[in-house]
């Protein structure tokens, strides 16, 4: 592709921006064949510098290409390479220029993108960039937007150094860095330009005199302004150039306030008075047009209060209380805007009250100042305000009282001004995921809940002063941490009353609210406790109507808010769901339905996908016939989701697919490795599914061709929910593989993947599912080319995140095989191979695989524990690597890769025993890796932590739940990585029986012992170091266990 093409792809481009999806769907795919013809990053660089195209073209190219190049600029293998040498030469001889005459988003966009290939390329593929950046500084000088688009660029080359590990590399680049850019970076970095400083008073002056101008010159300029301004053009500031003046003004001195502080002293009395009054002054107007003047106003007094040296400005008893009284009262009322916002648009409303991204309204800004205030002069501050509280709730109490408890009255405005001000004084430690975890002594939070909050959520009207309602909600919502567990409980009975409310907002924040509440557990269990149990809820068919009739409403049809809490009641109620899993399945199949159509909110969409996965395996465990109803329901959508290439939803629809296979038996091998591994450890046989019989339809045997065709492997999201798609087919139906003859194309994927770095976990995913449905008789022909791969992918490219999947590998192979089948295949590929795998892989990443098992492959399933403090037995308490905070899997985890390990130490005769080939350099290392490993414990938590991950694992291992853990996993719904949480898999347990490792290891080298008597003891005595030997002496006695 040349630049002849310019004008096509330029067309194309068009296209995808088109509002019909069918259209853009086309130009999305078009697209993703040209990117493939060498030129195409070039004509896009020559598109987006074109000043004739329209403006949307060139920021459409801009995008494009900054993503084009995240995909592809990193090579992972040499048939990924789609970006040609010479292209890359002149991307990053033309893109600096390129940003530079770029302007706004354009600007930013082309910046992250050379950031992306300096993240490659830098310095060693790219040595002039700093040369080039630097002298573009120069000669730009004071065009502080193009020097602005510069430093953002070297930010996001250099922001990189914060978190990557300490090598030699790294600081030689660093150095480079310093030495090149520091000098330049200094001379940008001036204090108060010296003209403004000298001149100073002049300037301080003209601001007093901007902020005094009278109403009457005020009036005057604003009606010339206005008059002035072009009526045909929409002008929404038009009549208030004075208030934009002042608000800039506070803008200005509020700079001066906080960078250059000692210059601007001797001018702080007087701009602190002037603010103040013109405050006062305001007091009680309630015009938008103020608010932008008002604000930076408040935030002004803010950042003076905030700093310690201005305190004498305002600890006077009386200034505080006229701070508080005359102006931050006035400024933290509902203002008519913001009802107007209530009930016209209650999304940005909520994005402002609830997500906090009302920065810069006043009301946001008054409550800063009070927090400001509170820091400061705590006790008088809250004294002061505890006194307008009272009042407040008093003027609200006589208007209830006056017009009746059923009646809508005027004076709801006092209570809602008194609940943003507990709000704000009270909340002291916060933290996102459990609300408020200390509150100050202004008030007590559960008796002002029983008082003042409690009785307007149990009044039945929940249509009655929505606003009330909603503060009340966020009052719960915030201070949920610090209420007894019976209030919780309550207040979860309460959501479908507010589900049901009309107003958005109440119903949303009911159901967020229901969400949260949910999440909470008791802390310091040995598995995650939920402090709302099933049993608390008093109707769940209820709770799961008022949810679905929230969802079908137009104004919350995809209310992120409703559908988390919908999947979060279900996983809370587990079997008690099922009466009205119909109805539930049927709305969520309807909604799917529609927004195939037109996909436009990710966060729904993850969360109606997780919903879905969780009723297959809900219902599944009740009724595993069930099955057949789901993808009666659901294979249809999943044909037109493929065949219209929707690509979004690609790894959602291989996820569920998933889920779905796995209702079915175990593959006929599977089942037989599991069931020898029970015998082995003197167990009874499983007793069979309930349905044992069934066999997977004939859909999934046809789709599996298209699912390995390499394109598909190649859309963005996809590879992990296809790998995991791959595992459930290997483990569930490898009778479509056989069958379909695709068992060669699974391997062609596998050695694909493992060339990757960002892909190479899937590969691993795949291999061990591969290795344990199949009879060794049909592996044998492959297993030494399943090892050639890894063997060439350790000496192309061996990275940390490889070799842990590799040690997690060996594990599983050890397990499923022998570990003498390990070293005899291993060195059968290559002469003594093992030895050196021994030395560089296994010994140094076993006590790393054995102690941190969370994140080894799934960093998903790292758990959060959602505490609540209210009750004396209820403490904030939060490990994010606990045992407590482990899901199965990371237990399962850390079980399987230690019995694995310690298995291969203690079982392979060329290493464990006297005298084998590999023992004498080899043995002592991994024993005391492993010791090392155990006694960390999981993710380094230590003996303790291991012993609650076994109580766990016991306690969990039996529960038919599939879902115990999942429930409480912190699930942002981010559709960057597509990963469902309730779309999890547990593999097969190939170690039953076996519950503690530390166990398992003593017992095994008891067992080693007695088959060489006098020399295991000997030998661990003389080849381990005295630490190593207290850590065996320990895990010896704590298992009685004697080695001979």
């Amino acid at each position: 592709m040349d630049l002849s093409h310019c004008n096509e792809l330029a067309l194309t481009l068009e296209k995808t921006l088109s509002p019909l999806l069918e259209e853009r769907r086309r130009a999305e795919n078009i697209l993703n064949t040209m990117e493939r013809q060498p030129g195409y990053s070039v004509c896009l660089l020559a598109i987006l510098q074109d000043p004739s195209r329209p403006k949307n073209i060139r920021l459409s190219a801009s995008t494009t290409l900054k993503n084009f190049i995240k995909r592809s600029w990193k090579v992972e293998a040499e048939s990924d390479n789609l970006i040609p040498t010479a292209d890359r030469e002149q991307l990053k001889a033309q893109i600096i220029n390129a940003m530079l005459t770029s302007t706004g988003a354009g600007q930013h966009i082309l910046s992250e993108a050379i950031g992306l290939i300096g993240r490659e390329d830098f310095p060693e593929r790219w040595p002039n960039l700093l040369p080039d950046i630097i002298q573009q500084m120069t000669q730009l000088g004071t065009k502080m937007d193009s020097v602005q688009g510069l430093l953002y660029t070297a930010h996001s080359i250099f922001k990189r150094y914060r978190h990557e590990m300490r090598s030699d590399k790294l600081f030689t680049e660093m150095n480079l860095v310093i030495d090149q850019f520091a000098g330049p970076l200094t001379t940008l970095a001036v204090d108060l330009p010296a003209y403004f400083e000298d001149n100073m008073a002049q300037w301080m002056e003209i601001f007093r005199q901007l902020l005094h101008l009278d109403p009457q010159t005020t009036d005057l300029i604003n009606n010339a302004a206005a008059a002035s301004t072009d009526t045909t053009i929409e002008a929404p500031h038009a009549g208030m150039l004075v208030e934009q003046v002042k608000s800039q003004v506070c803008d200005n001195i509020g700079l001066y306030a906080t960078k250059y502080s000692s210059d601007f002293t001797a001018y702080l009395p007087e701009f602190v008075k002037d603010v103040w009054e013109m405050l006062i002054a305001m007091k009680g107007t309630q015009d938008p047009k103020y608010d932008t003047l008002i604000g930076n106003a408040l935030d002004f007094l803010s950042s003076v209060v905030s700093r310690s040296q201005n305190k004498q400005l305002f600890e006077a008893p009386e200034t505080l209380q006229k701070l508080c009284e005359l102006i931050v009262l006035p400024n933290i009322q509902l203002s008519a805007n913001d009802l107007e916002l209530f009930e016209d648009t209650p999304e940005e409303y909520i994005r402002r009250d609830l997500e906090g991204s009302d920065a810069h309204t006043r009301r946001k800004s008054a409550c800063n100042l009070v927090y400001a205030l509170c820091e400061a002069f705590e006790g008088p501050v809250i004294d002061n305000f505890a006194s307008y509280i009272n009042h407040l709730l008093t003027e609200y109490a006589s208007a209830v009282a006056a017009t009746g408890a059923n009646t809508p009255m005027s004076g709801w405005s006092s209570k809602d001004s008194a609940l943003l001000l507990v709000t704000s004084l009270a909340a002291k430690g916060k933290t996102e995921k459990f609300g408020v975890t200390s509150s100050s002594r202004l008030v007590n939070i559960p008796t002002f809940f029983e008082t003042h909050v409690l009785p307007e959520l149990q009044n039945p009207n929940v249509d009655q002063l929505p606003v009330i309602k909603a503060d009340c909600l966020r009052y719960a919502i915030t201070f949920r941490g610090l209420l007894p567990t019976a209030a919780i409980i309550t207040l979860v009975n309460l959501s479908p009353n507010f589900l049901a409310a009309s107003s958005v907002v109440v119903h949303n924040y009911s159901a967020t609210l229901l969400e949260k509440l949910l999440l909470m557990t008791i802390p310091n269990q040995p598995i995650l406790t939920p402090l709302v149990n099933k049993s608390n809820i008093i109707n769940p068919e209820l709770l799961i109507q008022r949810s679905l009739e929230a969802l079908s409403r137009p104004s919350s049809c995809e209310s992120v808010y409703v559908m988390r809490a919908l999947l979060r009641t279900c996983s809370c109620l587990e079997e008690r769901c099922l009466p009205s899993m119909n109805s539930l399945v049927l709305a969520l199949v309807t909604r799917l339905s529609q927004i195939i159509k037109n996909p436009s909110k990710p966060q729904f969409n993850h969360f109606l996908f997780e919903s879905l996965c969780l009723c297959v395996k809900l219902t599944c465990a009740a009724e595993p016939g069930s099955i057949s109803h789901f993808e009666a329901a659901l294979f249809p959508l999943f044909q037109e989701i493929l065949q219209n290439d929707i690509t979004e939803f690609f790894p959602y629809v291989f996820q569920l697919l998933a889920v779905m296979l796995e209702q079915y038996p175990l593959s006929p091998h599977v089942l037989e490795v599991c069931a020898a591994k029970r015998k082995a450890a003197g167990l009874e046989p499983a007793p069979p599914p309930p349905n044992a019989t069934a066999k997977p339809a004939a859909a999934y045997q046809t789709l599996l061709p298209r699912l390995l065709i390499p394109a598909l492997w190649e859309t963005h999201g996809a590879v992990m929910a296809l790998a995991r798609l791959m595992q459930a087919y290997l483990l569930h139906n490898v009778d479509a593989v056989i069958a379909t003859k695709k068992a060669e194309a699974m391997l062609g994927v596998y050695q694909r993947l493992l060339t990757s770095k960002s892909n190479d976990v899937y590969a691993f995913t795949i291999i061990s599912a591969f290795l344990l449905a199949f009879p060794r008789v049909h592996l044998q022909p492959y297993l030494s080319q399943i090892f050639i791969c890894i063997f060439q992918r350790l000496q192309a490219a061996k990275t940390d995140k490889f070799m842990r999947c590799l040690t997690n590998f060996l594990a599983h192979f050890v397990l499923v095989f022998s570990a003498n089948d390990l070293v005899t295949i291993m060195d059968g590929v290559q002469d003594r191979i093992f030895s050196r795998v021994l030395e560089k892989v296994i010994i140094p990443l076993a006590e790393l695989a054995i102690s941190s098992p969370v994140g080894l492959l799934n960093p998903s399933f790292v758990l959060t524990a959602h505490s609540n403090a209210g009750d004396a037995n209820h403490v904030d308490a939060f490990d994010g690597l606990s045992s407590s905070s482990m899901s199965y899997i990371a237990r399962s985890d850390w079980r399987t890769v230690s019995i694995g390990l310690i298995t291969l130490c203690t079982e392979a005769d060329k290493l464990s025993a006297p005298g084998g080939t590999y023992h004498a350099n080899s043995w002592a290392p991994l024993v005391t890796a492993i010791l090392s490993g155990l006694a960390a414990g999981p993710g380094r938590g230590g003996n303790v932590a291991s012993q609650a991950a076994v109580t766990a694992f016991t306690m969990t291992a039996s529960k038919s739940s599939a879902f115990c853990d999942e429930r409480f996993t912190d699930i942002a719904g981010d559709s960057a990585s597509f990963t469902l949480i309730f779309a999890s898999h547990k593999m097969p347990d190939l170690c039953p029986g076996v519950v503690d490792p530390r166990l398992y290891f003593a017992k095994s080298l008891e067992t080693l012992s007695r088959r060489y008597p006098g020399k295991i003891m000997s030998e661990l005595s003389s080849n381990l170091s005295p630490e190593t030997q207290s850590l065996l002496q320990t895990l010896l006695s704590q298992s009685v266990v004697q080695l001979t």
